[in-house]
């Protein structure tokens, strides 16, 4: 059985607690809850449209740090505090969806919450990829 790696990519924000931002065990690749702020934890602006391209961006930037991409993504959950944000992400995702999955759009859920630690986040996505 392989021994599971983490990481944490100097090309990403420092995790703000114990926990790493990937983790590959085999050939699976589990990216951490990435919210809309840049490795300077600078907010790509106000909107859940905004901060979802940046989630994506981060989780991108994620996986180019094992050598993968967004191409071996095969399942995302999203976590939205907000849910005035929803229709409008929606329509987000269905517009850039296709340019950040070409290849095909991984299994998704999508889930409601409470909040999220910081009220200025609108969006939190994870991944599961395959290598």
């Amino acid at each position: 059985m392989p021994r599971p790696v983490f990481t944490n990519p100097e090309t990403l924000l420092a995790p703000p607690g114990p926990y790493s931002q990937v983790a590959q065990v085999g050939d699976l690749v589990f990216v951490a809850g990435q919210v809309g702020a840049d490795r300077d934890d600078v907010l790509a602006g106000p909107g859940v449209a905004e901060q979802c391209d940046q989630a994506l961006r981060n989780i991108r930037t994620a996986l180019e740090s094992v050598g993968l991409g967004l191409a071996n993504v095969v399942k995302v959950t999203i976590f939205v505090p907000y849910a005035d944000d929803l229709d409008e992400l929606v329509a987000h995702m269905d517009r850039v969806f296709p340019d950040f999955f070409p290849e095909g759009f991984p299994a998704s859920t999508l889930v409601l919450v409470q909040r999220l630690f910081d009220p200025a986040l609108k969006i939190e996505i994870e991944a599961v990829a395959h290598a």
